[in-house]
C-alpha cells in the first residue's frame, strides 16, 4: 500500500496501490512486465509548473515515489478567460508532439480509442463534428448497442462527463443519466435508447473514451456497462493509463500514470479532488506533453488529442 501526499494538503494521506514501473509492452494487447511486487512507499506530488513556463491557470504536478516519477497531471482552471480546453483531430495519426508543438498549445494528452487513422471515440471541437463514439459492438456474433463515456464542454465553459449516444453524423450528442445495464460477458443485446430519454447536450467540445471512473465524487466504474469486456482493454492489468476529470470548482485534470490498474484509478482521482472522471485510451497510446516538451511519449501515432491552449495564440 502507498501513502499519497499532495502539496496543497500535506496532512492528507490516502492509501492506494502502486503498480509496476517497468514496462515492456505498449498497446492494450501487449503484456506488461509484472515482476515487481507492491511495496510501502509515499507518493508525493510536486508543482513543477515554473519549470515549464506555464501561465496562471495551468499547473503541472509530478508524482514521485522515491527516485521514480511514475505519475503526472496537468490542471486547468476553466474560469480563466485566457485559456481554453480544445480537442484536436488529425486525418493522419501523429505523435503527441505534433499536437503539442502547435502555436499556443500549453499541454496535450492522448484522446480516445482508435484504429489506424480512425477514431472510435467522439470528437467535437469548436462546435465542429469530427467523430462519434462507437454506437454498437460485436460480441459473440451479435451487435450490442452501447452508451460510452465522453467529456463535454458547453458554450458557457461548464464541463461534464456523461454516457452519450450520437444518432447520426450531424454532431448532435445526447447524454444519459446511466449507461445501458449490461453485465460482464452479457449475451443479450439491449435496445438503442430513444433520444427523448436523454438530454441534447450543449457541447462545443467533446472527447470520448471510457469507462467512466468517477461520478458525483464517488467511484463508479462502468466497464461492464460500456462493454469493454472483449475489447482488449483490461480493468485489472498493469499498463500506462490516461484519464481526464472535472473538479467541483470547475477545473479539468489530465492525468497520466506510467503503470496502473483501471480499477485503482478512481481512488487516485478522487484524492486529487475529481468529481467526475473518465478513462482515455491507454497502453501504448498514453502520452503527455507540457510546455512543448515530451513528458511521457511511447512514440505511438494517435488521431486525436485533448489540449490546453492559450486562446490568444492558438490557431486551429
Amino acid at each position: 500500500m502507498l501513502n499519497v501526499i499532495h502539496p496543497s494538503t500535506f496532512t492528507h494521506k490516502l492509501m492506494i496501490c502502486l503498480f509496476p514501473l517497468l514496462l515492456l509492452g505498449c498497446s492494450n494487447n501487449d503484456k506488461e512486465a509484472e515482476t515487481e511486487t507492491e511495496s510501502d512507499n509515499t507518493l508525493t506530488w510536486q508543482d513543477v509548473s515554473a519549470e515549464y513556463s506555464l501561465p496562471t491557470g495551468v499547473n503541472y504536478f509530478l508524482g514521485s515515489i522515491g527516485e521514480s516519477k511514475p505519475l503526472h497531471y496537468v490542471k486547468l482552471d476553466l474560469t480563466n478567460d485566457n485559456l481554453e480546453l480544445r480537442a484536436a483531430s488529425s486525418e493522419q495519426s501523429q505523435s503527441i508532439m505534433n499536437f503539442a508543438e502547435q502555436e499556443g498549445v500549453l499541454a496535450a494528452i492522448n484522446g480516445g480509442f482508435f484504429s489506424g487513422n480512425s477514431s472510435y471515440s467522439a470528437l467535437i471541437d469548436d462546435n465542429e463534428f469530427y467523430a462519434r463514439n462507437v454506437t454498437a459492438l460485436t460480441r459473440s456474433g451479435q451487435s450490442f448497442p452501447v452508451l460510452r463515456s465522453a467529456l463535454t464542454l458547453s458554450s458557457s465553459n461548464q464541463a461534464s462527463v456523461d454516457w452519450v449516444y450520437q444518432y447520426d453524423l450531424t454532431g448532435a450528442i445526447y447524454g444519459f443519466a446511466e449507461p445501458l445495464s449490461y453485465s460482464l460477458s452479457d449475451t443479450t443485446p439491449q435496445e438503442i435508447p430513444e433520444a427523448a430519454a436523454g438530454t441534447l447536450l450543449d457541447a462545443k467540445m467533446a472527447i470520448g473514451g471510457g469507462p467512466t471512473l468517477v461520478k458525483n465524487g464517488q467511484s463508479k466504474i462502468t466497464y461492464d456497462e460500456e462493454i469493454f469486456w472483449g475489447s482488449g482493454v483490461e480493468i485489472g492489468d498493469y499498463r500506462p493509463r490516461s484519464a481526464v476529470c472535472i473538479t467541483a470548482d470547475n477545473h479539468v485534470i489530465m492525468l497520466v500514470a506510467k503503470s496502473y490498474k483501471i480499477s485503482a484509478l478512481p481512488e487516485l482521482l478522487i484524492s486529487l479532488g475529481c468529481d467526475e472522471a473518465m478513462n482515455l485510451d491507454g497502453g501504448g497510446s498514453t502520452a503527455l506533453a507540457v510546455g512543448g516538451e515530451s513528458i511521457y511519449n511511447q512514440g505511438r501515432s494517435i488521431p486525436t488529442s485533448l489540449l490546453i491552449v492559450d486562446k490568444s495564440k492558438y490557431l486551429k
